[in-house]
């Protein structure tokens, strides 16, 4: 009875326990994707080629952890950003390997957004009285990005194109992403109890995850008069991916607490569809060569832990 009692009284042992973080972000994205000339990967091997670089995102985050019983382990994300700036490049080539080139747009990122949801659940196995905590998980991921590319300038035409240098004039097309699928992960969490401050205990967690994404994508490219309108592309494919990340959790005793921590991700695809919708009603294959997201995130943001 004795044991039963300190369990009760401690609230290591509370049947559930959970922890919200609001915390807000600085983003550092890069997407990029290129096309063969056709469904084989050939005439060229790579047509052309898209890259958004330097994505400035700032982002809200709102994070939960629960634990219930003291052994299922449940935590989710939900976190929304605003593109403020960033750049972006579109090349055409002849040749294979990036030879030839005959076209090549600098252009610029200005607003829309991206967000990000993600749930996970798993069993929790905590050693050393608790001090050293391993969660295996299984989960599932939908990301969504909304780029456009505006302030466009020509930087290089050759036949067969016939854009003349300079700039481009009305510029403001969109490029819509959509990344969602299972993944399998790990958190691991070391906690360090503290007596001399303000803060009941420090704790670090580490997570890691690996992904299975379906991608899909959808492209306005509002100058391009022989494509339909809004959906002037679409890009379809299967690939796979990792996430990892650090926060770090100063807890204090009136249940607030304070946590900073950063995250790195990148997902590729494999080959997969380019499908363009002409302005005549035709449609079009060829070959998706691969489409590659790399990301980072520092933020920062206050717990509370009930």
């Amino acid at each position: 009875a004795s044991t039963e009692n300190t369990k009760n009284a401690d609230p290591h042992f509370s049947w559930l326990a959970t922890t919200f973080d609001l915390s807000a972000g600085y983003r550092r994205d890069k997407l990029n994707w290129d096309i063969a000339g056709n469904l084989q990967g050939s005439n060229p091997n790579v047509r052309s080629e898209l890259t958004w670089s330097e994505l400035t995102i700032y982002q809200l985050k709102l994070a939960n952890r629960t634990v219930i019983k003291d052994r299922v382990y449940l935590r989710g994300h939900l976190d929304y950003g605003t593109v403020a700036s960033g750049n972006n490049s579109d090349s055409d080539y002849n040749g294979d390997d990036r030879t030839q080139e005959f076209s090549r747009s600098l252009n610029g990122v200005d607003g829309n957004d991206v967000w990000d949801g993600s749930i996970g659940a798993g069993y929790r196995f905590s050693f050393f009285g608790s001090s050293m905590v391993v969660c295996p998980l299984l989960g599932y991921a939908v990301s969504e990005q909304d780029l456009n590319i505006v302030d466009g300038y020509q930087a290089l035409t050759a036949p067969p194109a016939t854009t003349p240098v300079g700039p481009l004039p009305g510029l403001d097309s969109r490029y819509e992403t959509s990344w969602k699928g299972p993944w399998l992960g790990v958190d691991l969490l070391l906690s360090i109890p503290c007596t001399d401050s303000s803060f009941t205990s420090i704790a670090v967690v580490f997570t890691g995850e690996y992904h299975w994404v379906d991608y899909d994508a959808d492209a306005n490219w509002n100058l391009r008069t022989d494509y339909q309108h809004p959906v002037s592309f679409s890009h379809d494919a299967e690939g796979n991916g990792f996430v990892a990340g650090v926060k770090i959790l100063f807890e204090a005793k009136n249940r607030w607490g304070v946590n900073v921590g950063m995250n790195a991700q990148e997902m590729t695809t494999d080959p997969g569809i380019d499908r363009i919708y002409y302005a005549d009603g035709t449609i079009a294959d060829t070959r998706l060569n691969e489409v590659k997201w790399r990301s980072f995130t520092f933020e920062a943001g206050l717990s509370y832990h009930f």
